[in-house]
């Protein structure tokens, strides 16, 4: 009776968060759907552990939180902002980890009637991105009302086809019909959507029945070209973003360049500067630290660059990995060991009865890597659903090589 409370509180939940914290919520304004959804998370994973026999709790989540804790008083001793600019950064940060966590930890299970309903949302809502998406190139003021910029759209399609792809049979049909949901997400013109969109092509179809999950010179191989591909057809766009700065076709142009590569320098001195903890929450490249504007700005003249300034902090939080110098040499270790322990759940799990979810897996991690160079959209609204779908699929994962272990052991059994 537990687990099937679970699993259709998590459901609902789910749905809801699909609707209003990924689709339509930039158009309808509800900015606090993802504070909502991380709460009701929390609830429910705490009404899954006061309804354990043992009081089931997750000793890595444990850790997680033991760690933000940690962070959260060391702002607080060196008073880096004011304590509520600490604490909205706090929870903004906490969120995503929060989302895998919660999921990862009470194991919800969706049945094939709920997968059908998830995947026809997804079919609906792709439909929708993509008229919004071709009205935008030719009145983008229609894309700004209904999703505030174009990585958005990339965002939301790339959810849209990863939860079709999630809830389908992993059939040559459901390949297809998942890479057409993704290329919705290209008539946003992000570089990275670019270079998405390839990786994904590969792995879809490089990863099939054939496929052996082994360190050779055939996946080396294919890994190269792969790489060298996605390279090529984003290389436009990683020029003008990392190399030379300037270009056509950008609707924020040289001014997002300059912000974005300034964050990146600056953050070089923040790391040497507070060795080994960092400055703080809400110190520095996010939207706390841009909201209650941050003495670093200043301390390291940031503070006279457009878009970074006191009256317009529009791109402080238009990158994430800069944003790490926050929690110093100490923290971007956590935070890779967070992505890498997850990477090797997913390969650790790896069967051929499980390809479908290692797929999606990998794609989403890949996708997170990716996104951080220059975006935050970890900590956003899209960023928290996501971490909920990777919990999602790795604990379908477990659940099927558990479920072929006892079948095992059932034949060896019967013989």
């Amino acid at each position: 009776m537990l687990q099937k409370f679970i699993d259709n509180t998590f459901y609902y939940l789910f749905v809801f968060t699909l609707i209003l914290g990924v689709v339509f919520y930039d158009a309808l304004g509800f900015n606090f759907v993802d504070e909502l959804c991380a709460i009701a998370l929390c609830g429910l994973y705490a009404y899954y552990v006061f309804h354990t026999p043992n009081w089931s709790v997750n000793k890595l989540f444990m850790i997680t939180l033991g760690v933000f804790l940690f962070y959260l008083v060391y702002s607080f001793a060196i008073k880096c902002n004011t304590k509520a600019a600490i604490l909205s950064d706090f929870i903004i940060q906490l969120k995503p980890y929060l989302a895998f966590f919660t999921v990862y930890a009470f194991k919800p299970a969706l049945n094939q009637q709920m997968k059908k309903n998830i995947q026809l949302l997804a079919i609906v809502f792709s439909f929708y991105l993509l008229v919004v998406g071709i009205i935008s190139l030719f009145n983008i003021e229609v894309l700004h009302v209904l999703l505030t910029h174009q990585s958005r759209l990339a965002t939301a399609a790339t959810i849209m086809a990863l939860l079709y792809l999630y809830c389908s049979d992993y059939t040559l049909k459901d390949k297809l019909v998942f890479l057409l949901l993704l290329a919705v997400g290209l008539l946003s013109g992000r570089s990275k959507m670019y270079g998405f969109f390839v990786l994904t092509m590969f792995i879809v179809f490089y990863i099939n029945a054939k496929f052996e999950l082994k360190f050779n010179i055939r996946n080396i191989t294919v890994f190269f070209i792969a790489t060298i591909a996605i390279i090529a057809v984003a290389w436009t766009k990683i020029h003008f973003y990392f190399i030379e700065g300037a270009g056509v076709g950008e609707e924020r142009g040289e001014l997002d360049y300059y912000a974005r590569a300034a964050l990146y320098y600056f953050s070089i001195d923040i790391f040497r500067d507070y060795f080994p903890f960092g400055s703080g929450f809400a110190t520095y490249g996010t939207f706390a630290s841009g909201e209650y504007y941050s003495h670093i700005y200043n301390d390291f003249g940031m503070d006279i660059m457009q878009g970074l300034t006191e009256r317009d902090p529009r791109f402080i939080a238009d990158t994430y990995y800069p944003a790490l110098a926050q929690f110093g040499v100490v923290g971007v270790l956590l935070f890779f060991a967070f992505w890498i322990v997850q990477t090797k759940n997913v390969l650790h799990l790896y069967t051929r009865e499980c390809m479908k979810e290692f797929v999606i897996g990998i794609l989403i991690i890949f996708f997170f890597l990716i996104e951080c160079t220059s975006d935050a959209t970890i900590t956003h609204n899209r960023g928290l659903f996501l971490m909920m779908l990777l919990a999602l699929v790795i604990v379908d994962m477990q659940r099927n090589v558990l479920n072929r272990v006892r079948q095992d052991e059932t034949n060896s059994y019967i013989k």
